[in-house]
């Protein structure tokens, strides 16, 4: 009879065997599942930062286009301020002249 308990558990033994050996390809396959999961979605994410320098660069140039632009708008509103700018437009919009300043036109 110590034969046959022997036998049983040695039985046993091996059904939990192949059961663990389960248990770890389970394992080992979530564990794969997982590092996929991490390769692709650090692969994704390295994508997007890459289109978003692209993105942050021709925002940037645009900025540096838009303050010169600004500059030069500001420059512009201070000249229209001066008198040299009211005699520009007043003569070359308006025809005016001075008292005493001779005109010369070309003959058509």
């Amino acid at each position: 009879m110590a034969f046959s308990r022997n036998k049983k558990k040695v039985a046993a033994f091996r059904k939990e065997k192949k059961g663990g050996r389960l248990g770890i390809f389970m394992a080992m396959f979530i564990f794969a599942a997982f590092i996929g999961m991490f390769c692709y979605n650090s692969f994704t994410l390295y994508k997007q930062q890459r289109q978003l320098d692209r993105d942050m660069a021709i925002l940037e140039e645009k900025l540096e286009q838009e303050q010169a632009r600004e500059q030069n708008l500001a420059e512009f509103e201070t000249y229209t301020h001066t008198k040299k700018y009211a005699e520009q437009v007043a003569k070359e919009k308006l025809g005016y002249v001075y008292k005493g300043e001779i005109i010369f036109q070309k003959d058509n």
